[in-house]
């Protein structure tokens, strides 16, 4: 059977490694107001800038009790919408009538492209909360293919600091794998569990 061009890059992709970085707080802290996250953009831009590919924004948030997510439109990587996703519905009212905040994930390809080339992104970023289990009450998942860190690895290694040293109480794991799984209690990245976090988190 020959393969398409399609199909050989595909498959180029499934084996492709990544380096992966989980920056983890104990702490409730609020990394997704955008007071605390200004402090991680620019680190987070430096990583964005890698690419040739146009980042972004998704972000799962809710009111309580409401089951459906709110809007916020499709978010191209911009300091505006860096602002829009952390501010909007937050803007007036009692802190007891703002949303949850479920996570924000920001992804080069975005994630259309994505699922319609079934390759996985240059660049992937997680903020998640888990507001209910205090061992990863909050932090974030940062992915890179392992040739991208090999080729820009210093400029890396300095934004890990920056983002680390701006995340009261974190601590960062480091490891590398494919994005997904090879077993079935394994996730790709971008669905990585509380559970599989947890247990990353207990070995530093």
């Amino acid at each position: 059977m020959k393969l398409s061009l399609r199909d050989i890059f595909k498959i180029d992709w499934t084996h492709r490694r990544y380096k992966l970085w989980i920056v983890n707080t104990p702490e409730q802290c609020g990394l997704y107001l955008w007071d605390n996250w200004k402090l991680l953009l620019p680190a987070v831009h430096k990583l964005m800038k890698l690419t040739s590919q146009p980042a972004f924004i998704r972000t799962f948030q809710s009111y309580k009790h409401e089951y459906k997510w709110l809007g916020f439109g499709r978010m191209k990587w911009s300091e505006e919408n860096n602002i829009k996703w952390t501010t909007k519905y937050r803007k007036d009212g009692p802190l007891t009538n703002h949303p949850d905040f479920f996570n924000t994930e920001i992804w080069a390809p975005d994630w259309n492209k994505v699922c319609d080339t079934g390759m996985p992104p240059d660049i992937f970023v997680r903020l998640y909360n888990y507001p209910d289990v205090p061992a990863i009450s909050e932090g974030v998942v940062i992915a890179l293919p392992r040739s991208l860190y090999k080729k820009h690895t210093l400029l890396i290694n300095e934004a890990m600091a920056e983002i680390i040293s701006h995340i009261p109480g974190s601590k960062m794991f480091e490891t590398e794998r494919n994005w997904w799984g090879r077993t079935a209690v394994r996730n790709s990245i971008e669905h990585l569990s509380p559970q599989e976090i947890r247990k990353m988190v207990e070995q530093l």
